[in-house]
């Protein structure tokens, strides 16, 4: 019995520990999965925020674009991907919150990745950072005109000013340029600016009734819109003093527009006692203005000055502060500055970069001209408009050529192209012709410098022109027509036919040639054959009368012959040979490249002398016409036919020419 009891007690403590032991279990499982959770909850917010952050800087991004861009370079393209990068995005926040699996490492880093590159972009468009543009041109708008200069000599690209006036843009920074932002630089060989100088004087502006306004509204007006032409009196008037009583201009004028103002000094004639002003600084015209306002008499004087602008009081006789009680017996001297005395330096050690800054340092306005130098290094100075220690002012143009280097010969494709090269680059150039069997007429034979040669200055190149194979022509004096087309289409030469009366040639016979025989000529040249067309109706006509008068004297015992001679009765047996009219044969002639060199004369009258030799030659007939109203110099080719041409013989042309 107590053994049975014994047992059962042992049983009741082990399920008690087994009971323990799963209570403890089940604390700890829950235990964990409590902070599962919490690590759960906390990721989830992390991940959400990240993908908020990468949303609202792919929104910001975009908003930077649309309205804060200020290179505004490729706007259509850069709008393009950054809705796409929105839309991305948006999906990528997507993936971020709901990806299921634990390890999201990567979601994370690739959002770090969006974010970095949208806060990147956001920076640029609000020009906080500036990325540099490899190969393209730079966008120069607004900026000074010392950077433009800068980046066209690094990129050699030749740089062109043009200056233009501008409220809204600083002096000598850049208003605009012809190309546009972006474009690639392998593209374009120049760039052409315009840089400001300031307001514009001929801008329109509404000026207003001004009558009744006082001296301050009215200085005012004027120096906001910047009237450059005002003339300002005083006289007695019962108005308000130092009010506008009259004015000569209102409406639409330009800022230059003359306009006089009268301004009341009071209806008493009396000289007010006052403390003279402390002028220098002041415009011209503030200083004359007071003046003026004052009835003081004065002289102006001009003089340089470091200190004070163009333009500005630098100086006055009548100290400032000083008590006036009476008007001065004697005109009292303004001095107004010049601006300061700008001594040119020695520009020809100086390169394009170093001759800007000092054009803009002192105020003057720069013109660039482009030359090549076998002498000059690259962008030096070749020559300018002033010399070493010459004084000049503010505003003035200072004239420089910059060397482009060495000129070497380039290759050509044609005789045309060379001619524009050299007109571009003001080489002169000397044409010789010459025969050749295997160039053809008109092309290049050869230069006088070779490709690659740097060619010399103030040399002059020699160019050798084809003139094709040479044709000896042969004596075609006495040959029919057909023998003479035969003979000279084998020599591949022209030709033309004129008619003429001859009693010593047999009809259709040549009787002359436009060119000798045995003369050397190219091939294509047309040679105008004259061809017999029998004896003439008056030599006809001497030869019948000559047989009626035998006639008539062998049968003087008949009446009838004597009355049939002596009446013109239908019996008259005078035999009519009268020719017809001679029809032009057509032919075909090609205009060589002879005729250009008719082309180069120095005069209308020596071009017109050398073109109808030349087009007599050919046979074909031009009119040459005179134009004195082309404005081109005279000899100058206006329109017309032209070398290469080919032209009917039976056809008449013109060509113009203009008139000295």
């Amino acid at each position: 019995m107590s053994k049975k009891h014994k047992k059962v007690d042992i049983d009741d403590i082990v399920k008690k520990i087994d009971n323990d032991q799963n209570e403890k279990h089940r604390e700890i499982n829950s235990i964990k999965d409590i902070d599962i959770n919490k690590g759960k909850r906390r990721r989830n917010s992390f991940l959400t925020f990240c993908s908020l952050l990468v949303f609202l800087s792919s929104v910001v991004y975009l908003i930077s674009i649309l309205f804060f861009n200020k290179e505004n370079i490729n706007l259509m393209s850069d709008i393009l991907k950054s809705l796409l990068m929105l839309i991305f995005s948006i999906s990528f926040m997507t993936c971020l919150v709901s990806y299921p699996g634990k390890k999201k490492f990567n979601l994370v880093f690739g959002s770090l990745i969006i974010i970095i590159y949208n806060v990147f972009g956001i920076l640029t468009n609000y020009g906080l950072v500036k990325l540099p543009l490899f190969n393209q041109v730079d966008n120069f708008s607004g900026k000074s005109l010392t950077e433009a200069v800068k980046w066209a000599e690094k990129n050699k690209i030749t740089l062109v000013q043009d200056y233009e006036n501008s409220d809204m843009i600083d002096e000598y920074y850049i208003i605009n340029q012809d190309v546009k932002a972006g474009t690639n630089i392998k593209n374009i060989k120049s760039l052409k600016i315009a840089v400001s100088e300031g307001p514009n004087l001929d801008k329109e502006i509404i000026v207003p009734d001004m009558v009744t306004w006082d001296c301050d509204r009215v200085l005012e007006f004027i120096d906001k819109n910047k009237l450059s032409n005002v003339d300002v009196k005083f006289e007695e008037s019962d108005k308000v003093k130092d009010t506008v009583i009259s004015q000569s201009k209102s409406g639409s004028l330009k800022r230059s527009d003359n306009i006089e103002l009268t301004f009341s000094l009071g209806d008493e004639n009396k000289f007010e006692q006052f403390n003279m002003k402390n002028l220098v600084g002041l415009s011209k015209f503030e200083t004359e203005f007071y003046l003026k306002q004052h009835q003081i008499d004065y002289e102006i004087k001009n003089d340089f000055s470091n200190k004070y602008k163009k333009g500005y009081t630098i100086k006055q006789s009548l100290k400032a502060g000083e008590k006036i009680k009476e008007k001065p017996s004697e005109k009292i001297t303004i001095t107004i500055s010049r601006g300061p005395e700008i001594k040119v330096p020695d520009l020809k050690k100086m390169n394009m970069t170093e001759v800007t800054n000092w054009i803009i340092k002192n105020k003057l306005k720069l013109e660039f001209k482009n030359k090549y130098d076998d002498s000059v290094k690259l962008n030096k100075v070749i020559d300018s408009n002033y010399k070493n220690g010459d004084k000049v002012e503010q505003g003035e143009v200072i004239s420089v050529t910059i060397s482009k280097g060495k000129l070497k010969m380039p290759k050509f494709k044609s005789l045309d192209e060379f001619k524009k090269w050299a007109s571009k680059y003001e080489i002169n150039y000397n044409e010789e012709h010459e025969y050749s069997d295997t160039v053809k007429i008109g092309e290049v034979i050869e230069y006088s410098y070779k490709t690659g040669e740097v060619i010399k200055n103030d040399k002059s190149i020699t160019v050798k022109i084809s003139d094709g194979k040479k044709i000896e022509v042969p004596d075609l004096s006495g040959m029919s027509k057909n023998d003479i087309i035969n003979i000279l289409k084998d020599l591949n030469l022209g030709y033309s036919f004129v008619y003429q009366n001859s009693s010593k040639v047999q009809k259709d016979k040549a009787i002359s040639q436009s060119i000798s025989s045995g003369s050397n000529v190219s091939e294509g040249t047309s040679v105008t054959v004259i061809l017999s067309n029998g004896k003439k109706e008056e030599e006809i006509s001497n030869t019948s009368t000559n047989v009626q008068k035998k006639t008539i004297t062998k049968s003087s015992s008949t009446n009838k012959i004597s009355s049939s001679i002596s009446g013109g009765t239908n019996n008259q047996s005078v035999v009519n040979n009268t020719p017809s009219t001679p029809q032009c044969v057509s032919s075909s002639v090609t205009l060589d490249r002879s005729m250009s060199s008719c082309l180069h004369g120095s005069s209308y009258e020596e071009v017109r002398s050398c073109l109808s030799s030349y087009f007599s030659s050919k046979g074909v007939k031009v009119s040459i016409i005179k134009d004195t109203s082309s404005g081109m110099s005279g000899g100058s080719y206006i329109s017309g036919v032209q070398p290469g041409s080919v032209l009917d013989t039976c056809k008449s042309y013109s060509i113009t020419i203009a008139g000295n």
